[in-house]
């Protein structure tokens, strides 16, 4: 089994892994300050099942398969590349689509359509107005946890980590990969509580942000950085 030792190393090397800024961190956030909390909890959830995902897979040895077959490890770092320029490239469209501001939303939801008389806009100004509904509905709600996903299980940067450190801390034997998946679990807890705390920060930000147009240029931003994140795994080797 793991010794204590072991245990709080690993954390420490959990925790800083956890902390670095990377494309996990950069989701959560963006989602949170875009979807609020929920939407950055749902990337974080996504996030943690990739590592459910990469705990199976080292427990049955496939990590190191991929690893070591260059054809593989060629496909899902392509995979990998693309998702991640995909994502980048919706990142900059938002960021580059224009938002109407409170006042032209409500002039715009307040507008009389056809055959209706224009003697009611003054009360449709006056009255309240509900939320408008997301038009993408479950797709919408979905689609922060798909992103996180994928976006943790299709960098095979993350498997790289796991197989060049785990050795470091697990000893051969039969509850080897046991053992490794169990730390391997550790990280991704420690890692969802950093990035539960990324997602509460962020949503707390949003509202001055979106007042400022400032969350428009960080949406933009990180959009580049997965961009160029997308170009370094692609001409990154094994």
């Amino acid at each position: 089994m793991i010794g204590a030792a072991t245990l709080l190393a690993w954390s420490a090397l959990s925790v800083g892994l956890a902390v670095t800024p990377g494309a996990d961190t950069a989701l959560v956030a963006t989602n949170a300050a875009r979807g609020g909390v929920g939407a950055g909890l749902r990337a974080m959830a996504g996030i943690v099942c990739g590592g459910v995902i990469y705990a199976l897979l080292f427990g049955f040895g496939v990590l190191r398969v991929i690893a070591a077959t260059p054809v593989l490890f060629m496909v899902v770092k392509t995979v990998g590349a693309i998702y991640l320029a995909f994502l980048g490239v919706q990142m900059i469209r938002r960021a580059l689509r224009p938002t109407l501001s409170p006042a032209e939303r409500v002039a715009r939801d307040s507008a009389p359509g056809e055959g209706r008389a224009d003697t009611q806009a003054p009360d449709r100004l006056n009255a309240p107005h509900p939320p408008t509904p997301s038009p993408q509905g479950r797709r919408g709600v979905a689609a922060p946890w798909r992103q996180g996903f994928l976006c943790n299980v299709l960098n095979p940067k993350v498997a790289l980590f796991f197989l060049a450190a785990l050795p470091q801390f697990v000893h051969a034997g039969p509850d080897a990969p046991f053992v490794g998946a169990l730390l391997i679990a550790v990280s991704y807890a420690i890692g969802a509580v950093w990035l539960s705390g990324i997602a509460f920060a962020a949503s707390r930000v949003s509202t001055v942000f979106r007042a400022s147009g400032v969350a428009r240029w960080v949406e933009g931003v990180v959009g580049a950085a997965f961009l160029a994140l997308a170009g370094r795994l692609a001409v990154e080797r094994a």
